[in-house]
């Protein structure tokens, strides 16, 4: 099953966060981002966190309090969400903030069980999760599109197909190794033994 993880900070546009939600079975506000999402016009289904940045109370909206102060209320919020059968997620509200929350996001996405496909919308891009132990992960693009791939974890073997720029079985880390492809197939193929994001502009 697919959610919509909506958190708390801007982005991306209308038409596009129209777009990700259309297919939604789950529309999830991780704390404050249940009042981003009432803003905007959408009425969340589901509200999780520790529930102290709502600024208004929305009755009559599930919610579910995770107390643990040792994650952020992303991560609890992807793993309780999988625990609860939804193995497809794909987020918005990334963009902006303090590097502390930009840098606290891409940690969340380290932290999510391998078996989760996330994908997290910007205006500009859309950032697919590589989990450890993929083989040939599948990223629709258009021929001729901009890509990016970051190691989020040392990463012993990774393959990449479809680019301009091959990569055979290399080891990677968070470095700038990855910067500034471009996709010569419809499809990019990614394989690896730990977490990778493949960053796709718009």
């Amino acid at each position: 099953m697919r959610a919509v993880l909506w958190l708390n900070s801007n982005g991306p546009s209308e038409d596009i966060w129209r777009s990700v939600i259309s297919e939604a079975d789950l529309i999830v506000g991780i704390d404050g981002g249940c009042d981003r999402a009432q803003r905007a016009g959408v009425q969340v289904d589901l509200i999780l966190g520790d529930l102290d940045s709502m600024e208004n109370p929305h009755e009559g909206v599930a919610k579910v309090q995770l107390k643990n102060q040792e994650a952020s209320d992303f991560s609890k919020a992807v793993k309780y969400l999988y625990n609860e059968g939804y193995d497809q997620m794909d987020v918005i509200g990334i963009e902006g903030g303090c590097e502390g929350h930009q840098l606290g996001i891409w940690g969340s996405v380290v932290e999510a069980p391998d078996e989760v496909i996330m994908r997290l919308h910007s205006s500009q891009t859309v950032s697919h999760r590589v989990a450890p132990g993929c083989i040939d992960f599948l990223i629709d693009v258009e021929p001729g599109n901009h890509f990016s791939i970051f190691a989020l974890e040392p990463c012993e073997s990774v393959t990449l197909k479809g680019g301009r720029w091959l990569i055979e079985d290399e080891f990677f880390s968070l470095s700038t190794r990855g910067l500034h492809n471009v996709s010569e197939s419809s499809l990019l193929r990614v394989s690896t033994d730990g977490t990778m994001v493949v960053v796709v502009h718009r």
